[in-house]
């Protein structure tokens, strides 16, 4: 079954949109990206947002910032 010529440009515009949306969730963690992955296995978190929730909801941040 042949493909119409527009069907490769809506697959890119597709991979565009779901790329653009994700890096809007990137965060860098540079050289501890050992230690991210360390505590991530440790924990038996199945991803990366499970670690960052835990890790904000540590009792470490002063109340007056209110995060």
């Amino acid at each position: 079954r042949a493909s119409s010529p527009s069907q490769p440009k809506i697959c890119k515009k597709r991979k565009q949109s779901l790329d653009r949306r994700r890096g809007k969730t990137r965060i860098y963690v540079g050289n501890h990206i050992d230690r991210w992955l360390t505590l991530k296995e440790k924990l038996d978190f199945r991803n990366d947002a499970e670690v960052a929730g835990f890790l904000l909801d540590l009792p470490v941040f002063p109340a007056s910032l209110g995060v």
